[in-house]
């Protein structure tokens, strides 16, 4: 059984800031019984913790516009097809290293360090929540707006 890695993206409201993005991140296993899907959700909240800190903190500080996702979307996609075999992404809070196999990122302030070890996760991952944020910048801020994808 294959654990699965789901990421919503939607808006809380915040009392002193209005409406603000946010995000969740779950592990889960998904098994058939008779035809009916049943989703077990892992407590990996280790995992979940890390995700958060920094494939989704890295995307939602580093891409604040949907222009500047759609435009490094090509270069990533460059190196989905082969085209390059790696782009960096020097943001405001990590650097983005790609490559086909893993993203890496790291803290542009602190580097790698305690707080901020060096982390990595797969480049599947990384493209899906990617395009995902990018969708949900093109939507209108609302409570009942969300988008996620499972990867």
């Amino acid at each position: 059984m294959n654990t699965t890695l789901r990421v919503k993206f939607s808006y809380c409201k915040d009392g002193d800031f209005g409406i603000m993005p946010t995000s969740e991140v779950k592990f889960f296993d998904a098994e058939e019984f008779g035809g009916k899907k049943i989703v077990k959700f892992k407590d990996l909240e280790k995992k979940q913790n890390e995700y958060t800190k920094f494939l989704i903190t890295a995307i939602m500080e580093d891409f604040p516009e949907e222009k500047m996702v759609q435009d490094f979307l090509d270069e990533v996609n460059k190196v989905a097809q082969g085209k390059l075999n790696e782009t960096c992404w020097d943001g405001q809070s990590f650097q983005h290293k790609i490559t086909r196999d893993k993203v890496s990122f790291e803290h542009t302030i602190f580097g790698i360090c305690e707080e901020y070890p060096e982390w990595s996760c797969h480049f599947d991952e990384y493209k899906a929540v990617l395009e995902l944020w990018g969708e949900f910048l093109e939507m209108k801020p609302s409570l009942r707006n969300e988008v996620a994808v499972e990867v």
